[in-house]
């Protein structure tokens, strides 16, 4: 992929609103600015046209145009995840040290909130944007596009970038975690996670498949609940998996949160680890290493991340040649006590 901005469609301007919905310029900066002072009938038109237009006002129009708003703009599913924050971190650090501040926005796991936040934040003309993960609604990409500055998927490698890329393959690190158990001698395996608004979870679940599709063994999926993860998913897939008639002898976890959660359950019902279930998580949160039974897990270095997106973005913002535009990191499988 070029190293070079793609081509940037026409902008929609303000006087293309006020066409379509048939008032004036005053009353479309009226509707923006102090929608109060509008009718509801005319904001509704408004609305419509500006949804139609897919057009994102510029918010700090009144400065200069070749002034820069000297932020970047982060959107994230959520903050409860120790590697994630370790990127932001890294990431925040990085910029400011070049004169750059990192606004973040959190989208649930939503691709309509994500598509909401970018609407706002990209009226405010950030200098780039980095998203996490590879999911986002047409519209989003539309905005993006349009907007000509720089992207950063992160977290993920997805197989249509955006612009710029600093992430892993999800799919390969499930398949790694399942090959290793398998190896172990695990032959009845269950993978736990949330519903399928986690993309990368999801990526990860179909490397586990393809790893226990090649080993002949049986498919034991259990669903818990809507992201993100917590430990109480954990929690109930012991339960689950206990009212199965047959029981696994190994429990993959999407995440070290759940996989904690399994483990204290296992403790609260005297299940031993690993003699009776084995538990493995993904991300090596803090707590993997310390818990008793220490986690088995994968690896992936958030702080590496947060940096190789920083150094990406600073080399395009200063115009500087860019030799590979996706950036893969690795993950390293981890063995502990649990498995």
């Amino acid at each position: 992929m070029s190293s070079t901005n793609k081509t940037v469609p026409e902008s929609v301007k303000m006087k293309d609103v006020a066409e379509r919905a048939e008032v004036s310029l005053m009353t479309i900066s009226r509707a923006l600015n102090t929608p109060d002072k509008v009718s509801p009938l005319t904001l509704k038109k408004i609305k419509k046209a500006i949804v139609e237009l897919e057009y994102v006002p510029n918010m700090i129009a009144g400065t200069l145009s070749s002034q820069k708003s000297g932020f970047i703009a982060a959107l994230v599913p959520f903050l409860k995840s120790s590697p994630l924050t370790d990127t932001i971190r890294a990431l925040a650090t990085h910029l400011r040290e070049h004169h750059y501040q990192l606004l973040l926005g959190s989208t649930n796991y939503s691709i309509h909130q994500e598509e909401a936040l970018l609407v706002a934040l990209l009226g405010r003309r950030p200098e780039a944007i980095v998203l996490t993960g590879s999911l986002h609604s047409s519209t989003s990409k539309r905005f993006l596009k349009r907007a000509g500055i720089p992207i950063v998927e992160i977290w993920d490698l997805p197989s249509d970038p955006l612009d710029l890329v600093v992430g892993y393959s999800n799919h390969d690190s499930g398949y790694q975690i399942t090959h290793k158990l398998i190896q172990k001698g695990y032959r009845s395996i269950a993978y736990g996670i949330t519903s399928s608004n986690d993309d990368r979870g999801e990526q990860r679940l179909q490397g586990y498949l393809a790893a226990i599709e090649e080993s002949g063994l049986p498919v034991f999926i259990e669903r818990l609940g809507a992201p993100p993860v917590q430990m109480e998913h954990g929690i109930q897939a012991i339960s689950n998996l206990l009212a199965h008639e047959k029981k696994p002898d190994a429990l993959i976890c999407v995440s070290d949160t759940m996989a904690v959660g399994a483990i204290f359950e296992c403790q609260r019902r005297n299940i031993s680890i690993p003699q009776e279930l084995a538990i493995a998580g993904f991300g090596d949160f803090e707590i993997a290493s310390n818990i008793v039974p220490s986690l088995t897990t994968v690896r992936v270095s958030g702080e590496e991340i947060g940096i190789k997106t920083a150094e990406l973005l600073l080399k395009r913002l200063q115009n500087q040649h860019i030799e590979n535009s996706i950036v893969k990191v690795g993950s390293i499988y981890i063995e502990r006590e649990t498995t």
